[in-house]
């Protein structure tokens, strides 16, 4: 199957992907929305952001921490329950899609699925959270924990950069193995109807065989997707955005690009499903 055919996949129900998006928007939306209460209470006009348009970004952060500290540390302290509220919609959601993808798609399949599926892949989502959490601190730790000592003591940091590059694509490595992982186990939940446990060791059991075998596919989606963003930023800088009518437009290809992205994700759903 060629790449243009499993990219189709993704769109082949573009109202799959629109619920998905508006769902992702309501959420967005929600969260913002407190952003933009508490900074529109605190600092209003304030010109503490100024500094970030001339690259001072270290002096910006101590004076927002400093001066409006107190209004951000309760939206700091909220950012647990957001992680907690996004692995929530994200099980619903992730329940409805893959139920989609291998039982067949109508009009209430992604409701269906991700109220059946809904706790199934709650669990599933909290133990390979928990997991990458793991192998993140395991990878970054020992390399951050250096970093000061090798600046003082290296005779240039060019050993540091190095080591870095090469601790961020042994943690992509990781990172894609559990991604993988995860979607086996899903599969093996809603098509095998699994039970969690068996799924997990299952889906790590296939993901160690089959995850270098899909890479190369992975890796275009992921060129795909960094391009998406490449192009955000090229728009971003049109200096006619900055009118009534350019922020409308820009607002309209944010949310152009947002959609595409969500059929990019099914269709990488798609595939690893037929890998398994």
């Amino acid at each position: 199957m060629g790449l243009m055919q499993i990219i189709k996949r993704g769109f082949e129900n573009p109202r799959l992907v629109s619920i998905v998006y508006a769902i992702q928007l309501i959420l967005a939306m929600t969260i913002g929305l407190q952003v933009y209460q508490v900074f529109g209470a605190s600092i209003g006009n304030s010109l503490s952001l100024e500094g970030l348009k001339v690259g001072d970004a270290h002096m910006v952060i101590n004076d927002l921490l400093n001066t409006h500290g107190a209004s951000l540390s309760p939206l700091l302290g909220q950012v647990r329950w957001m992680v907690i509220v996004y692995l929530i919609v994200a099980a619903f959601v992730h329940g409805g899609i893959w139920h989609s993808l291998i039982n067949g798609y109508d009009k209430v399949s992604i409701w269906i699925g991700g109220s059946t599926y809904f706790f199934r892949m709650l669990m599933i989502g909290f133990i390979m959270s928990f997991i990458f959490i793991i192998w993140s601190t395991l990878v970054w730790g020992p390399y951050l924990s250096k970093i000061r000592y090798w600046m003082e003591h290296l005779p240039s940091e060019e050993p540091i950069l190095w080591g870095g590059i090469a601790m961020v694509v042994l943690w992509s490595f990781g990172s894609i193995f559990i991604f993988v992982a995860s979607s086996f186990c899903k599969v093996l939940v809603i098509r095998d109807q699994e039970k969690v446990g068996s799924a997990l060791w299952k889906g790590i059991k296939k993901s160690i065989t089959k995850t270098w075998k899909c890479l190369p596919v992975l890796f275009l989606f992921f060129v795909l997707l960094a391009f998406l963003y490449l192009m955000h930023s090229f728009v971003d800088d049109w200096t006619f955005l900055s009118t009534t009518i350019g922020v409308f437009l820009l607002f309209v290809i944010q949310q152009l690009i947002v959609w595409i992205k969500i059929g990019l994700r099914v269709s990488t759903y798609a595939y690893l499903k037929d890998r398994l």
